[in-house]
């Protein structure tokens, strides 16, 4: 690993050098000091060529006092002189190197200050295209050092976006050098989750819901999927109000976690005044442990990623143009196998919002939910089983059948969605709409919609 850390020889920086150093220990790296002098002064000022040969020559011999301080630990580290803008000059200096991570420290200026002028390091963390590990006040090292034996405690939060990625590989990638405690956490908040999810009856605002974290739990073990190397891994799911930023730090700090991983968001323009990127807010607060913030892995090309399809939601209403449908569910997963998600809804209103108020009225009886099952259990093929495909059956009670469909590809899982269109008319679709054109609509999946075979009226 190829560490570039800038400096300007103040203490938070020195320490920074430090976290570098015990880094590139830890996984057989090196380490560059760059310091940035400032631009060139003007000719307007006497002997101005001289002042800018007395601060290189400054520059340049302090940088080899630190190297020479800092080779002790056995790793090599070299030193470069850059002249300009801070976070250009580093910015620059990382590409022309090819450094894997910038490690630079942040300093405790006042919070009016930072929130007015910002700071080199996170403006440094804005532009990289390469991680960047900020050191905040209070950090000297990187946990007990390269001689320590202990598990580095690492907190790595994830969102579900393309930045966690990103954050998946560097944990993965530390993990290959030396043992870390990783502990991965998905922060949520509570009304976003029960709407996605389409959970209805009380639920508390305040306390974790275990519907809700049966659900992310599980996404985010298939993020991360298997991580290479020794030391603990686990998973919390934690609801929160107010500033993620804060709740992020409060959960790190309760965990005594010595490096936090999180991904780095790029918002720009407008949408950075009307959103400001959590990870700024993160860099700006942080006391306590570092902070590792990780760019998005650059998109595949659409051409050469083909996602697999294992689990399709197959939506009917039981009438003969949904059950239609249903046989194309399961020659999706011809094959390769999988689960089909055999889905009716009831539709009938709920209360308003579903997550506060129990709705009895209008709910199946027992019996009606059991012959709904048993006819959804007659529209399985014949040679599904034969073809390694599992089906689930799953009677929705309650609410607008669209939107119930897509709420129930949300906790199911599903990589698809099969649904029947019954072929009305223009003018029947103008006034009420069509619940296969909703769901193709709004869906964060592939849709397939399967047309009528009535012909339309007009």
């Amino acid at each position: 690993m190829k560490i570039l850390c800038p400096t300007d020889f103040s203490e938070r920086a020195r320490a920074a050098a430090q976290v570098a150093v015990d880094l590139a220990s830890r996984t057989g790296g090196t380490v560059e000091l760059f310091h940035v002098v400032p631009p060139r002064i003007t000719d307007r000022i006497t002997d101005a060529a001289a002042l800018d040969g007395a601060l290189r020559s400054d520059g340049e011999a302090r940088l080899a006092a630190e190297c020479r301080e800092l080779a002790g630990a056995g790793v090599q580290v070299t030193s470069g002189l850059g002249e300009g803008d801070v976070e250009s000059s580093v910015l620059a200096r990382a590409k022309a190197i090819a450094a894997d991570l910038i490690v630079m420290g942040a300093h405790a200026r006042p919070a009016v200050e930072r929130f007015i002028l910002g700071s080199a390091a996170e403006r440094t963390l804005r532009r990289a295209d390469c991680p960047v590990i900020i050191v905040p006040p209070g950090v000297h090292r990187l946990g007990s050092g390269p001689e320590g034996k202990r598990p580095l405690r690492i907190v790595a939060a994830l969102d579900g976006r393309n930045a966690s990625a990103g954050a998946i590989d560097f944990v993965r990638g530390l993990r290959r050098h030396f043992n870390c405690d990783v502990t991965f956490v998905r922060l949520y908040w509570p009304v976003e989750e029960y709407v996605r999810l389409g959970l209805i009856g009380e639920r508390s605002l305040f306390e974790p819901d275990a519907d809700v974290i049966a659900d992310l739990s599980r996404r985010m073990a298939l993020d991360v999927g298997a991580l290479p190397g020794f030391g603990r891994v686990d998973f919390s799911v934690e609801p929160t109000w107010g500033d993620p930023a804060a709740a992020l730090l409060s959960f790190a700090g309760k965990l005594d976690s010595e490096l936090v991983v999180m991904g780095a968001e790029s918002r720009r323009g407008l949408a950075r005044v009307a959103h400001p990127p959590i990870a700024e807010r993160v860099a700006r607060h942080a006391q306590g442990a570092a902070v590792a913030f990780i760019p998005a892995p650059p998109a595949e090309p659409a051409a050469r990623h083909a996602p697999g399809i294992f689990t399709v939601l197959a939506a009917t209403d039981l009438s003969a143009e949904g059950n239609r449908a249903v046989p194309f569910a399961y020659s999706l997963l011809a094959g390769n196998g999988g689960v089909v998600e055999l889905c009716y809804v009831h539709a009938r209103a709920l209360p308003s919002p579903a997550y506060v108020y129990d709705s009895p009225q209008g709910q199946l009886t027992d019996v009606a939910r059991a012959r709904l099952e048993h006819e959804l259990r007659a529209l399985v093929p014949a040679q599904a089983e034969r073809s390694w495909i599992t089906t689930h059956v799953t009677v929705i009670d309650g609410g607008e059948a669209a939107k119930a469909i897509l709420q129930a590809s949300e906790r199911l899982a599903a990589d698809a969605i099969v649904i029947g269109s019954h072929g009305k008319g223009a003018a029947y679709r103008t006034f009420l709409g069509s619940v296969s054109q909703d769901v193709v609509r709004h869906a964060r999946r592939p849709v397939l919609v399967v047309p009528s075979t009535r012909k339309e009226a007009s």
